[in-house]
């Protein structure tokens, strides 16, 4: 296992992207930042449009965490910084924070153990500033 990738001890792409097909489809459901969030903005971008956003969002979130995880893809989002692509759904910290939880729900869902399930929540976690700048804009 030494010298082995975080990608790779996750069990590549096809195992990603397994991960990131079910977290994506609980944080749809999830009653905090899902389609049924108080947060009229997530509520929004949840239920307008979704069905057709999904497959492209799923893409997405499959190729950063292969990319933040040491794997062979580049990751360049919408052409947006991570922080741009989510101003405008002025995520608080709260939310941020759910998300993360429904993140770790899933790693132990596919029973990720825990030193891969620290490391990816490390990386998620790195980005908090970046997503939630758009509330933080808004709460000055």
């Amino acid at each position: 296992m030494a010298g082995k990738t975080l990608y790779d001890r996750l069990g590549g792409v096809f195992a990603i992207a397994a991960v990131v097909e079910h977290f994506s489809d609980q944080v749809l459901e999830n009653p905090k930042v899902g389609k049924r969030s108080k947060n009229p903005k997530l509520r929004a971008w949840h239920t307008k449009d979704a069905d057709g956003r999904m497959p492209g969002l799923k893409f997405m979130r499959t190729l950063w965490v292969c990319a933040v995880t040491g794997g062979p893809f580049k990751y360049e989002g919408v052409g947006k910084p991570l922080g741009e692509a989510h101003r405008e759904l002025e995520i608080t910290p709260d939310e941020f924070d759910e998300v993360a939880a429904e993140l770790g729900r899933t790693l132990d869902h596919f029973k990720i153990p825990r030193r891969e399930k620290d490391e990816v929540l490390g990386a998620f976690t790195k980005q908090k500033g970046d997503v939630t700048a758009g509330a933080l804009a808004m709460a000055r």
